[in-house]
């Protein structure tokens, strides 16, 4: 059930990141230009065919696809679904992707009208909505992507809690994101793939118009600081 839920958004996100930035499904504002089309359109892929990969434990010797364990409190070898408050995770290096008792608690997909799930853009910024950025993301389908997104990154080209710059989770703190880590940092692909399925947010915030403009004011006020790169948002 759940190879099944992570895969089933996929084929239409493939389509759109296909269109690179001449898409309406915020491409440019999640992965900023054409260079990244490849890397997504080659991960999304990945994730839907359950690629295998080479040099993950408890075998590195062999091809491993992922495999998913649901865990309780008292069986969870880390602890990550306890301390973090976890819905799934992968642990780096392995073959598992670890599902968290909280994960049964999420519905499975959104239900009810497009406007319920989707914030506006004001003054080139998503609505600071929590509770929308959750209504947005935080299903079952979602969540599989986003933590096969780690795994096939792999434990060095993902960003994480301990990583410079961590993970990032709000929607402005993705759009704000630079090129580079856009591609590293797991929260992309999920609202990406979230957004697809509602059909509904056709309008964006303009990562490089807002960069250039906070340029701009620094130039002017002759103030550095950490917003001067894609807003320099942290994420929560």
């Amino acid at each position: 059930m759940a190879l099944d839920l992570g895969k089933e958004p996929l084929g239409a996100a493939i389509k759109a990141a296909q269109q690179g930035t001449t898409g309406s499904h915020g491409f440019k504002a999640f992965f900023k230009n054409n260079a990244a089309v490849g890397q997504v359109v080659n991960l999304l892929k990945s994730i839907q065919s359950l690629k295998s990969v080479r040099g993950l434990k408890p075998n590195t010797f062999r091809l491993s696809q992922p495999e998913f364990v649901c865990v309780q409190a008292d069986t969870d070898p880390v602890k990550v679904c306890e301390r973090y408050d976890a819905f799934a995770y992968w642990e780096a290096g392995y073959k598992w992707i670890f599902i968290c008792p909280k994960y049964f608690a999420m519905k499975i997909s959104p239900v009810g009208p497009p406007s319920k799930f989707c914030p506006r853009v004001i003054n080139n910024e998503f609505e600071k909505s929590e509770r929308k950025e959750a209504l947005l993301a935080s299903y079952q389908k979602y969540s599989l992507i986003h933590e096969m997104g780690h795994f096939y990154m792999g434990q060095h080209s993902t960003l994480g809690p301990d990583t410079e710059p961590p993970e990032t989770y709000s929607l402005n703190g993705c759009v704000n994101m630079d090129p580079e880590n856009s591609l590293k940092n797991p929260m992309h692909w999920q609202y990406f793939n979230g957004q697809i399925c509602l059909f509904h947010l056709f309008e964006f915030p303009d990562a490089w118009e807002l960069q250039n403009r906070l340029q701009s004011f620094s130039r002017i006020t002759g103030r550095v600081t950490n917003e001067t790169t894609y807003g320099g948002h942290n994420g929560k």
